[in-house]
Parts: C-alpha cells; structure tokens; sequence
C-alpha cells in the first residue's frame, strides 16, 4: 500500500495520464464541429426546444481545452491533485455517458476519445475497462503524498556563543 502512495509513482501516473489528455484534446480542438456531433449522438446533450443544439457545442468546445490544461498541469505537476481529481470527474462522466448509449442501445462507431475525425474506438466493455485504469491512476496520483517542498538552509549564526 506505501508503493502507491509514493510521489514517485504519482509524478510518473500524472505524467502519463497528462501525455493520454494532451493528446486525446488535440484532434477535438481542431475540429469541434465534429467534435459536437459526435457529442449529440450520445444523445445526453444537445438540441431541444429552447436551446437548439447549443449544449452539445457548448461541451464540444469548452471539454477540449479543460482536457488539454488538465494534461498540462499534470505533466508540469503543478496541483497535481487537483489536476488528477479533474481527470476522474471527466472520466466518470464519459462512463456514464458510455453506458447510458450501451443500455439505450446507441451505436456509435467512434467513441470521440481521441480521434473525431477518422474511425475510433467504438463503445463496449474494453472501452469502460480502459476508464476503469484511468480513474484508478488517477486516484493513486490524488491520494499519493504530496512532495515536501525543499528545505531551505539555515544562514549561518556568525554570533559567538
């Protein structure tokens, strides 16, 4: 149980899961209308009467960006913590957006994970396992101790004694 609480195993998790956000925002930041209606087909969001379509753009551009700054601090390790518990409230709700499509019969051939352009991953069983890891590393890098910040050397007394 101490070897996963070690800082070490923290900055190495937070550095992966941060490389996996990074690079699953990419594609998502360059095309958000594809982006978006990947979004609406999970039929979770998007187009009612007052609204219009505006929620599943509104998630389609702002969820990139949070996923890419997210990435970042967990790379530089700057509120690792915080960054880490983002990264298990993003993933769990693409869980339970993942398994409402499954339960509601959807079928989508790309999940929007880290490619909206081209084919992705499709939904099923592998894809929530691999969220499972996900929240789990993520979890280990939040509950890890936190590095103690450098000792700073103590000036000199040059008073006698």
């Amino acid at each position: 149980m101490t070897v996963l609480r070690s800082p070490v195993l923290a900055r190495f998790l937070g550095v992966v899961l941060g490389v996996i956000f990074i690079y699953a925002s990419v594609d998502k930041i360059a095309h958000p209308a594809e982006f978006a209606r990947i979004v609406y087909r999970y039929q979770m969001v998007g187009p009612n009467q007052q609204m219009g379509p505006t929620a599943a753009n509104v998630l389609a551009v702002t969820l990139p960006w949070i996923e890419i700054v997210t990435g970042l601090l967990l790379v530089c390790g700057v509120w690792r913590r915080e960054a880490s518990l983002m990264v298990v409230a993003m993933t769990l709700s693409f869980m339970v957006a993942v398994s409402s499509a499954l339960y509601r019969g959807i079928d989508l051939e790309n999940c929007g994970c880290f490619t909206v352009t081209g084919s992705g991953r499709s939904l099923g069983i592998k894809l929530l396992i691999g969220d499972l890891v996900i929240v789990a590393a993520a979890l280990v890098v939040a509950l890890a101790r936190q590095d103690s910040p450098p000792a700073v050397a103590a000036e000199p007394d040059d008073r006698p004694a």
